[in-house]
């Protein structure tokens, strides 16, 4: 697959990346045509954490002292919710 041939959008990528699978996992194809598929799968696979890693740092949330990074954001609920389960655990 030639780099403009590569779909435009995430999802476009992610539904191809998957019939490749598909046809990869089914174990029917000739050789040559398994390993073009193969290196095209790998461009999309590519592209695609490319992207979700651009959209991962454009992903801001906005709180009461302003923006922050989403990973901050997270991590506080998952603390959060860690004290939560444990003050549950000592009710029951």
């Amino acid at each position: 697959m030639k780099k403009k041939d590569i779909p435009d959008t995430f999802d476009a990528r992610l539904a191809r990346l998957q019939e490749i699978v598909t046809l990869l996992e089914a174990g029917t194809l000739p050789l040559e045509e398994g390993l073009a598929l193969y290196k095209e799968g790998m461009g999309l696979a590519k592209a695609c954490r490319e992207q979700l890693e651009r959209a991962r740092h454009e992903i801001s949330l906005c709180t009461e002292t302003g923006l922050r990074p989403f990973e901050a954001e997270a991590e506080s609920e998952a603390e959060d919710n860690d004290e939560g389960a444990g003050e549950g655990a000592e009710h029951g």
